[in-house]
């Protein structure tokens, strides 16, 4: 019958940590990706918002420029209603060139109308695309939000599960080990535990003693001097009775 070891059990309590440092990943990752729908919807809807203010601007500019070209085109007939009142050919000269000068203000004026109701055109065509952006970031959010949900509660319950085997596992270490083990977690998660790989501490490299290589085969939990992660030995050296 295989008798666990130090080494077995903390090799077990690794695997169930890293276990659960993934699942709660996982869980925290949900908010994260909420977040980010949020953020991509706010910027839909400025989008969306920016489209509608240049509409609008250009439609001011437009009825700006309108009633600019309605005074222009009102002075144009007080103008030329004065020219039958003229006295002298140098008065009617003046009302002439001022009514071409007037007359002339007016066709830029007309472009300038025509080009700016031809930009609320343009813009408007724009608008159902970037309303449309927004119903689908908005769609996505809320999808996100409802998969978040789900996938949070299931993995609460692995959580639960895992924990409820982590208690169980834990009471197998005994004496120095498990106060070892209580302080290494307690600070280092499941960072605190790592494989020897070769005759070097699986966490940061640095080599081990002979006597700690022997400890490990023997299936004891060894500390590294270097990281202070507890070291065990990997499963290839594994021993059995």
């Amino acid at each position: 019958m295989a008798v666990l070891t130090s080494s077995d059990i903390l090799r077990t309590l690794h695997r169930m940590h890293r276990q659960l440092e993934d699942v709660r990943s996982r869980i925290a990752a949900g908010p994260r990706s909420i977040m980010a729908h949020t953020k991509q919807l706010e910027a839909k809807k400025a989008t969306h918002a920016a489209v509608q203010e240049q509409i609008k601007q250009s439609r001011l500019h437009a009825d700006e420029k309108q009633l600019q070209l309605r005074t222009s085109e009102a002075k144009i007939l007080e103008l030329k209603a004065k020219l039958n009142t003229c006295k002298t050919n140098k008065e009617y000269q003046l009302l002439t060139d001022q009514i071409a000068a007037d007359s002339m203000a007016t066709k830029v004026l007309e472009d300038e109308i025509l080009d700016s109701l031809e930009e609320v055109d343009r813009v408007q065509a724009t608008l159902p695309a970037a309303e449309k952006d927004v119903q689908e970031a908005s769609t996505s959010l809320e999808q996100t939000k409802t998969r978040v949900a789900a996938e949070t509660k299931d993995l609460e319950a692995e959580v639960d599960r895992i924990l409820g085997d982590l208690a169980s596992a834990e009471k197998d270490l005994t004496g120095n080990t498990r106060s070892l083990y209580d302080r290494s977690v307690k600070h280092k998660g499941a960072d605190a535990m790592t494989a020897v790989d070769g005759e070097s501490c699986g966490g940061c490299n640095h080599q081990i003693t002979g006597k700690m290589a022997s400890d490990l085969l023997l299936g004891q939990v060894v500390l590294c001097r270097s990281c202070g992660r507890l070291m065990y030995a990997p499963e290839s050296h594994k021993t059995s009775t």
